[in-house]
Formats: C-alpha cells, structure tokens, sequence
C-alpha cells in the first residue's frame, strides 16, 4: 500500500510521534509503516493476506523495530524482544564483561510495547 504524504504524516503521529513499538523518536523521514498483521506477499506481487492491506493495520515503527518484527505476530515479536539479553549473554564476551563490571545492568521485566502504554501528549523514551 503506497501511502500519501498527509497518510504518512498522521501514521507516524499515530503514537505521538514515536515507534509503536520501543517508543523512540521517529525522524521525518526513514521510519518505517509497519503491517500489524503481516501481509504475507506472494512471490512476483500480490498479497495472500489482503484484509492486511489497510490504514487500520499499520503502525510507526523505527527501522530495527519493523525488521526485528518481521512477520511475526505481535506475541512472537515480544518473545524475541525478551530473549535479547540471553543471546547477547551467551554470544558476546563484551556483554558478559560490561556486567561484570557492573556497567550494565539486566532488568528482568516484560516487554511492553509503547502503543500499550501511550496516551496522548506523552513523550517519546528516547
């Protein structure tokens, strides 16, 4: 679905300007118009899931947010988002030192999208 300038305006301050996701400040431009429910298209065009193609189903969302969800359903999506820290751990010596020392420090705690949250007038986290 090819957006117009003023569509694209009003999605992205569809949650005050942040991703629907983490939350962060979406720039001008270089956001990203997320399927909520994944589109799902065929290969050489078209979509399986048509009912997908509206307004309704699209969110703001930054860059790493919409390519970390992928297709997934927003529950998938959660799930991997809290099982960052983990593969981090396992996979990278520099998380494991930087906790060590004490410079960084895991919060055990659910991963909550900020369209859950978010009212109008509230600020984007960061």
């Amino acid at each position: 679905m090819k957006l117009t300038p003023k569509q694209r305006t009003l999605l992205r301050m569809k949650f005050g300007g942040c991703c629907a996701y983490c939350g962060c400040e979406l720039p001008e431009k270089g956001w990203h118009a997320d399927h909520v429910e994944a589109l799902l298209r065929k290969p050489g065009g078209g979509a399986f899931n048509c009912s997908a193609e509206s307004l309704d189903n699209l969110f703001p969302a930054c860059a790493p947010c919409n390519l970390m969800k992928s297709a997934y359903e927003l529950e998938v999506f959660r799930r991997q988002v809290s099982l960052q820290v983990e593969r981090a751990r396992k996979s990278s010596v520099n998380i494991r030192t930087a906790e060590r020392f004490g410079l960084i420090e895991v919060i055990d705690k659910p991963v909550v999208f900020w369209f859950e949250t978010y009212k109008d007038g509230m600020r984007c986290t960061g």
